[in-house]
């Protein structure tokens, strides 16, 4: 468990400079680009997520799972990479093969040409970062040291080269330098763990788990990317800029939970193939109760901050976009119990069927959606759709665990959750008493609310979670005396 804990430390801490990164360069970019750049950057990117996803083929938490099985076996483990990673290579030129024919095919892409290139080579490069080959390792140390002097440059960098909207190229070719500058740490360090050799491949036996993992992966990106296409072709640029800010802020929201499913699923993998089922349940749980405890507080404050959120985060001219923050708030909530029901519970269960048909539902509430609110509602009906598409998934995800697993919603630990957040509005008000100034407005707000939701939840509520981490660290044990 102590390792466990340090992991998850690790791994939340590499979150937070997800979440703390884009709060010091979407500001300044978002300012410097103007709503129309940043759209088209964002539509650009959307692109290139589809097909990083479609080159992908499930791999990131597909190669985690297989690493984690076979870690303490050198010559297995050195035959599982090499595997995948020329898997992952073919399909990568295939998608940008296919990318670059799309690109070429439609005016409004095309026009664009340069931002779709940069995005051509991050799917190239992305082969090469192979992340969950030190995630299965449990190697989150050396992913949260790396991953920070890298984006720790590219900030720079960005400050140093964007300065008008000329430049969303620039922008969006830091991403690019990003996975390069991660790509070449990371083969040169396994390389030194392991011998890649593209003799005796073991590639049949991939293929079946890999392309339902595929078809899930291409079938979510729909939903999850589709809602900005959508936006795009029926308004334009500025309106997807509008979605873009908003979207972005729920984006990075979740990073922190999903920095623990990444960490449980090595774990819960080896679990589960030892039929450790009464372990499993207890980090199961431990893990829901979890995600109620840090989504519920997220959303609440996301939804009673949107204002100033979107004032500091993008600026005025982005406000248009401030109640699709609001219904977007939720995803946290959402998908963090999706996370947990797929890649905790079904993927190490082998149950990827299970996961695409849940996919396929989410598509089709998607599509739906999206085409019969965008045109009445613009960037407002693509974010209800988009959270009515992951609340459908996460219904069906829990309906098939429920099929193959005992899992205990954690009911109490949610309410108490909603009760204790329902105080960020009234010290909201009461700060707007003294200053209207957005920056004050939200890091007031923000700091004093966390202060009274983690007081409320270990004096009142008597929160079990809570006093158990403090109880690791001997400075803070004095709270829970």
């Amino acid at each position: 468990m102590a390792v466990l804990r340090k992991n998850a430390g690790y791994n939340v801490l590499l979150s937070l400079t997800q979440f703390a990164f884009p709060l010091i360069t979407f500001p300044y970019a978002s300012r410097i680009l103007g709503p129309k750049a940043l759209g088209a950057v964002s539509l650009a990117d959307n692109f290139t997520v589809y097909f990083l996803i479609f080159s992908g083929l499930g791999i990131p938490l597909y190669g985690l799972r297989e690493v984690a099985k076979v870690k303490h076996n050198r010559q297995l483990l050195g035959q599982t990479f090499s595997s995948l990673l020329f898997i992952h290579l073919v399909t990568a030129i295939v998608a940008i093969i296919l990318f670059f024919l799309l690109t070429i095919s439609i005016d409004k892409l095309y026009s664009n040409l340069m931002l779709y290139q940069i995005g051509m080579a991050i799917v190239l490069g992305n082969v090469f970062i192979a992340e969950w080959f030190f995630q299965g390792l449990e190697e989150f140390k050396y992913i949260t040291i790396r991953t920070v002097i890298i984006r720790s440059c590219t900030v720079l960098l960005l400050f140093i080269f964007v300065k008008g909207p000329e430049d969303s190229s620039i922008y969006y070719g830091l991403n690019l330098i990003a996975m390069l500058a991660s790509a070449a740490f990371n083969m040169y360090y396994i390389r030194k763990k392991i011998h890649i050799s593209f003799k005796n491949l073991t590639i049949r036996k991939h293929l079946m788990p890999l392309f339902l993992l595929l078809a899930s992966a291409l079938v979510t990106t729909i939903y999850l990317v589709f809602d900005t296409v959508i936006l795009s072709f029926l308004t334009n640029d500025t309106t997807v800029g509008y979605y873009a800010a908003s979207m972005r802020v729920a984006k990075i929201s979740l990073s922190v939970l999903g920095a623990v499913s990444l960490v449980l699923l090595p774990r819960l993998t080896f679990l589960f193939n030892q039929e450790a089922n009464a372990a499993a349940a207890s980090l199961l749980n431990k893990s829901l109760r979890f995600v109620c405890f840090l989504s519920v507080p997220i959303a609440i404050g996301i939804f009673c901050l949107a204002n100033e959120i979107i004032s500091v985060f993008a600026g005025q001219a982005y406000l248009p976009g401030v109640n699709s923050l609001r219904v977007l708030s939720f995803l946290v909530v959402v998908i963090g119990l999706a996370q947990v029901f797929s890649n905790q519970i079904l993927l190490p269960l082998m149950q990827e069927k299970k996961i695409l048909y849940a996919s396929i539902v989410g598509v089709i509430i998607s599509l739906s959606l999206n085409f019969l609110l965008i045109p009445e509602l613009l960037q407002l009906g693509a974010a209800v759709s988009s959270l009515f598409a992951e609340f459908s998934v996460t219904l069906v995800l829990y309906v098939y665990v429920r099929k193959h697993f005992s899992v205990v919603l954690p009911v109490r630990v949610f309410m108490k959750s909603v009760l204790a957040s329902l105080t960020f509005f009234l010290i909201r008000y009461l700060i707007l008493q003294i200053t209207i100034i957005p920056i004050l407005v939200l890091t007031f707000t923000v700091g004093l609310s966390a202060i009274v939701y983690l007081l409320v939840q270990l004096f009142i509520w008597r929160n079990k979670d809570v006093i158990e981490v403090l109880s690791g660290y001997p400075g803070l044990r004095f709270l829970i005396k």
